[in-house]
């Protein structure tokens, strides 16, 4: 996960693990899919609290992980020591990243690859994912388009978890899309409710940026990777996607070059 900087703290992480344990069974089968079709490592940037990346580590995938946020990544290391895994994960995000390893697999399921929101973000993005793929290696993500907006925007909705001990995190979220940019920005206001009271608050600035398919395919390729099928992502069913669909995933691959053919790939 990626959110601008200060993001993802405390409450923020909490319920995130709260509402999301697990990777849905769709999506994980999916990525242990194309993990399965992989011999080499695998990266998963942006891995949040690792419900994707503990299921491959469980399963003996050479995974290395990174994310921006402290908080993400010590509830990740916190549930790899309860299942007695040794995680490689860095606090980074693309552009501090060591890019020392070439893999085989670079994956960002969810919405995650949304949360780079300007240009240069994704521009950064996807040069380092490019030079860190082997020549035919894997980059699989996934895109929203604006048919995932929400409506009506501008006006408040919330929800809340439970947590172990009784007590409540609520969730309050406001919205607004800017049809310019394709940036959705939401604030968000996470409270703590103990014993009919709330005795914490975290605020937080929340970016998504929805893509258009032939905007996408056009920055890829000029990074050199090419798209190689796309797939529905809500649910991950194995089916085609076509331009109509609100979450896509984009199989990748990096272009072989002239260099790649001299040393021998």
């Amino acid at each position: 996960m990626n959110k601008e900087s200060g993001s993802y703290k405390a409450l923020c992480t909490e319920f995130y693990d709260l509402d999301k344990p697990h990777a849905p069974e769709d999506a994980l089968k999916c990525y242990l899919k194309f993990a399965e079709q992989t011999k080499g490592p695998i990266l998963e940037p942006m891995c949040g609290t690792g419900r994707f990346l503990i299921p491959l580590l469980e399963k003996g995938y050479a995974v290395t992980g990174f994310d921006s946020s402290p908080h993400m990544l010590n509830a990740c290391r916190k549930k790899c020591n309860e299942r007695e895994l040794t995680p490689n994960l860095f606090e980074a995000t693309f552009e501090t990243f060591p890019f020392q390893t070439v893999y085989d697999l670079i994956f960002i399921p969810s919405g995650s690859f949304g949360h780079l929101i300007t240009s240069n973000q994704v521009s950064q993005a996807l040069t380092s994912i490019a030079g860190a793929l082997n020549p035919g290696g894997k980059f699989i993500f996934e895109i929203e388009t604006v048919k995932t907006i929400r409506e009506p925007q501008g006006a408040w909705r919330g929800r809340w978890v439970d947590r172990p001990d009784g007590s409540k995190i609520v969730l309050n979220v406001l919205s607004i899309f800017d049809a310019n940019t394709c940036v959705e920005t939401g604030l968000f206001r996470y409270e703590l409710w103990e014993q009919n009271a709330i005795s914490q608050t975290e605020v937080e600035v929340y970016h998504v940026r929805h893509f258009a398919l032939a905007e996408i395919e056009q920055l890829l390729k000029e990074h050199g990777l090419t798209v190689i099928d796309k797939w529905q992502a809500e649910p991950h069913s194995g089916v085609k996607a076509g331009d109509n669909d609100a979450v896509i995933l984009l199989e990748c691959t990096k272009n072989y070059t002239e260099r790649d053919s001299k040393i021998g790939f």
